[in-house]
């Protein structure tokens, strides 16, 4: 009997610690706490389909080329924006991607407010344009080394 008990608390202490060992896993990677990044990491050109790009320097302007302002019912970018301006990083949240809101000139009085969210952590997954409120689907813009 008293192997039994011993072998049952045994069982779920290793239960426990393998299950905290993958909590752990999933909130490292990013999986559960959304994607989030430093400045740092940010720092450089970022390239999407359609020629799209965007670039966030480290003193924190920013340009934009074809950048989609908006997207079609059947998700194809459409008004690309493109100008110079500067970029903002939102301290980080739990459970939600963390977004950076970049505000570009794009003619004489005109300006236009762009918000990227971040994939993954460290934005290994690139940035992303979200494509609707009501879709999962994403633009996503990839890092130029």
């Amino acid at each position: 009997m008293k192997k039994a008990i011993l072998l049952s608390v045994l069982c779920v202490a290793l239960a426990l610690a393998g299950g905290g060992f993958l909590l752990y896993r999933a909130i490292d990677s990013g999986a559960i706490t959304g994607g989030s990044a430093e400045r740092t990491e940010l720092i450089g050109s970022w390239h999407a389909p359609n020629g799209a790009q965007v670039t966030l320097r480290k003193d924190g302007t920013a340009e934009g080329v074809k950048i989609p302002g908006h997207f079609s019912d059947d998700e194809r970018p459409q008004n690309p924006i493109t100008g110079e301006g500067k970029w903002t990083l939102e301290k980080g949240r739990t459970f939600v991607d963390q977004e950076i809101t970049v505000v570009l000139n794009t003619g004489p009085g005109k300006r236009s407010t762009i918000e990227f969210r971040i994939v993954d952590k460290g934005a290994r997954g690139g940035i992303y344009r979200p494509i609707s409120v009501e879709s999962s689907s994403m633009f996503v813009f990839k890092k130029s080394y």
